[in-house]
């Protein structure tokens, strides 16, 4: 370890010293925090992303940049931070001297890995306690946003976000249980640029699909947290699926045109849907609380007889209540388009 990275080991020390409080994180380990928290860091995006809506103040650093045009749709608390780096996809890990150059007080990590034993001991080394989340299937949002709330010590704007969860998962759900299974739709979840990568029935990255009652098309043999398994154009074929939901804009902008996407029934139909992912996907990369939206959209878009949903009106709610943004006309019309949104205006 290098001197510099010593000396900002000393200044992380002094700043922890003050007084705690003990908390149990979301796998049951009990662990002193700072008192008064002012400085977290959050070492994945989806968890990242849910401290932001609960206290974006509490932040030190970002896990991923964010487009210059989305930052109008985020607290401006979130928008001057640096980027440390993070733990998603494959490979990806925080810098860890950027990490101790914010001086954070608390770390928030996604549950014990092989991987994440080692940043917890490296972090052990500067008196940084570690709480570790277990953020994952979208009906246990409102467990793990009031475990977030506890967490950071915001339990009271915790409440309204799990009660927002709460309202929606309990509005959706038992409304798709009642319905038939002849009746169900059959989806494709297209990802990349060439719209052949995908995620399987009952994967993080597909559960909206579940959720909403529809049929993910691809029952999937890859089981990881990454995801994305290619298939062939011929086998989507072979799927015959009514609606494709695609992840990438690339991807979208061409499937029409494509003389070999013509004759997939939901090409023919016009059922092809592009994610909203302003500022985040609304679906999943990240998988983030955005999917509370997303699963009130993805419902709508498969079965319109079945869910008379508002979106400008879910859409004006959530991102007050969530982002703290209040949208126009204009912007709503920009997101459910997923348009590319303009530098300035």
């Amino acid at each position: 370890m290098g001197r510099a990275l010593w000396c900002m080991m000393l200044v992380t020390l002094i700043a922890t010293g003050a007084g705690a409080r003990e908390i149990v994180d979301m796998t049951g380990r009990r662990i002193d925090v700072p008192e008064p928290l002012q400085r977290v860091y959050v070492a994945s995006p989806p968890e990242s992303y849910l401290a932001c809506a609960i206290d974006p103040s509490l932040l030190v650093g970002l896990t991923l940049p964010l487009p210059q045009r989305y930052r109008r749709y985020l607290p401006e608390a979130m928008t001057g931070l640096p980027v440390v780096g993070g733990f998603f996809g494959v490979g990806n890990a925080p810098n860890l001297e950027a990490l101790v150059k914010t001086r954070p007080q608390l770390v928030i990590c996604w549950q014990k890995t092989a991987v994440s034993e080692r940043f917890d001991k490296f972090l052990r080394q500067f008196g940084i306690p570690v709480a570790h989340m277990t953020l994952q299937r979208l009906q246990d949002y409102p467990r793990d946003i009031r475990g977030m709330g506890r967490i950071l010590g915001r339990p009271q704007r915790a409440e309204q976000l799990a009660a927002y969860a709460e309202k929606t998962l309990g509005e959706i759900l038992p409304r798709v249980a009642s319905m038939p299974a002849s009746e169900r739709v059959r989806v494709y979840y297209a990802e990349g640029a060439d719209g052949l990568s995908t995620d399987g029935r009952g994967t993080w990255h597909a559960e909206l699909i579940d959720l909403a009652g529809g049929l993910n098309v691809h029952k999937g043999e890859k089981d990881d947290l990454f995801g994305m398994e290619k298939i062939s154009l011929e086998q989507v074929l072979l799927y015959r699926p009514e609606v494709i939901l695609v992840h990438d804009p690339v991807f979208f902008r061409k499937i029409f045109l494509s003389p070999r996407w013509r004759n997939v029934p939901a090409v023919k139909n016009r059922r092809v849907y592009l994610i909203p992912r302003i500022p985040f996907n609304w679906f999943d990369r990240p998988p983030s609380f955005m999917r509370l939206l997303g699963l009130q959209w993805v419902a709508q878009v498969l079965y319109p007889r079945h869910f008379n949903i508002d979106m400008p009106r879910e859409m004006r709610e959530f991102y007050r209540l969530f982002l703290r943004v209040h949208l126009s006309d204009e912007d709503i019309r920009l997101i459910l388009e997923s348009r590319e949104v303009p530098e300035h205006g």
